[in-house]
């Protein structure tokens, strides 16, 4: 249970290179010191013989609160029918910290190292202090509607209170970096925005948004019609205060400032070419959720052309109210098996490196590289020997046989 140490294993992927055989890890005081081929048995090594080690991977967007929602919450063909039964679906204030530790719970048991967690309030931060993995939490603020029965400020100040009691911790077991997020354009005043915008840039804190979610949301910003319009207001939460912009989802980010920022941006499923040409300018990243993406019957993702265009591309789950599992090897799964065109190689990149980017930590993890923190996991192969271990990967139903943070085992009853 040391934080250094050798392991070795059949192959080991190293998202930094092509896959390795009959390799060796190297670990000290929990950072990786090496990467390489090996000849025989390693002396003194934890060797997972016929089975793949590659770095922890990132669920880049997810909302753990809503884990006690598995299965409750299901989608009839309409976006705006599935949020109402969402909201109808309450959960206790109580049940929150509960969920999310759950959720955390099941994440690791995947292989899951980082996740990008957007939460409410002094529930979410307990949760995501006391979890066992490397944290990047965003405290969600919204509001739309009238001034009188809806301050505008108040999410964004008491997102700034919870920000200021929790500094960043960056030791040598884990990290927890805890931002804000403006919900969405459809539920959050432009107002709103620029104080969540100012609040990042002046703590230096991560910030997220969803956006380009539906079509209604761009009939929405577009002229203020449409399935969103009608959902505030039934809610009462539409006084003529919000004027529309006219613009695209991703123009109006870049309006509000958001683009200037590196933002999280979450789904982006409905983007222009001229959209595209605006991102490709920025330095922020987009959150694809596959399974999610396919839950809601949603146009094919334009996240083949995104990447081609130097956009940075990641992986997330979303929520188990719209998600089987908190699972990113089975992302990965899902696209190549609609995707096969695609990269082997890219789609981990996806899992690892790219979200270790979205999520400001690539000078932490990501890779199996030298310096960088030992974060991995050990997944058996199903065809033992093989020469083909991104097939295995992607073919497989295997689930993890041990994990790694910072060179110790948090999962796992593996012993060599």
């Amino acid at each position: 249970m040391m934080n250094s140490g050798l392991f070795t294993a059949r192959w080991i992927m190293p998202a930094a290179g092509p896959p390795m055989r009959d390799a060796c890890l190297a670990v000290e005081g929990g950072r990786i010191v090496s990467v390489q081929s090996v000849r025989g048995r390693v002396s003194g090594a934890t060797d997972f013989g016929e089975a793949i080690i590659l770095p922890g991977l990132i669920n880049a967007h997810t909302h753990l609160e809503l884990t006690g929602l598995a299965g409750r919450v299901p989608y009839r063909g309409s976006f705006i029918g599935w949020l109402e039964s969402l909201i109808r679906a309450v959960i206790d204030e109580q049940d929150y910290a509960r969920f999310i530790s759950a959720g955390l719970s099941q994440s690791l048991a995947t292989g899951v190292t980082v996740v990008g967690d957007i939460g409410i309030g002094q529930p979410a931060i307990q949760a995501w202090r006391q979890g066992g993995i490397h944290t990047i939490g965003f405290l969600e603020v919204l509001g739309m509607g009238h001034r009188s029965t809806a301050p505008r400020d108040r999410s964004t100040k008491t997102a700034e209170a919870l920000l200021v009691g929790t500094p960043p911790t960056d030791d040598t077991r884990r990290i927890l970096r805890v931002g804000i997020s403006p919900h969405a354009p459809y539920t959050t005043d432009p107002a709103i925005y620029r104080r969540a915008v100012d609040l990042a840039n002046r703590l230096q804190r991560p910030l997220c948004t969803h956006l380009a979610e539906t079509r209604a949301e761009l009939q929405f910003l577009s002229d203020g019609t449409g399935p969103f319009r009608d959902f505030l207001e039934r809610y009462g939460l539409w006084d003529d205060t919000f004027k529309p912009p006219g613009d695209s989802p991703i123009e109006y980010a870049n309006r509000l400032g958001l683009l200037k920022n590196r933002c999280l941006l979450v789904h982006a499923n409905y983007v222009s070419n001229n959209d595209l040409d605006l991102l490709a300018r920025t330095s922020c990243s987009i959150v694809y959720c596959p399974r999610s993406h396919h839950f809601f019957h949603h146009e094919p993702h334009r996240f083949g052309e995104m990447i081609r265009l130097g956009i940075n591309v990641c992986l997330g789950t979303d929520s188990l109210a719209s998600n089987d599992s908190l699972s990113i090897l089975d992302e990965l799964r899902f696209v190549h098996a609609t995707n096969p065109a695609v990269d082997p190689a890219r789609l981990l990149h996806m899992a690892t490196r790219a979200g270790a980017v979205a999520l400001g930590l690539e000078t932490q993890l990501g890779q199996l590289t030298p310096g960088l923190r030992a974060d991995f996991v050990a997944l058996p192969l199903e065809q033992p020997k093989t020469t083909d271990p991104f097939g295995d990967l992607l073919h497989c139903n295997l689930s993890p046989i041990a994990v790694f943070l910072s060179g110790k085992q948090i999962y796992g009853m593996y012993k060599s």
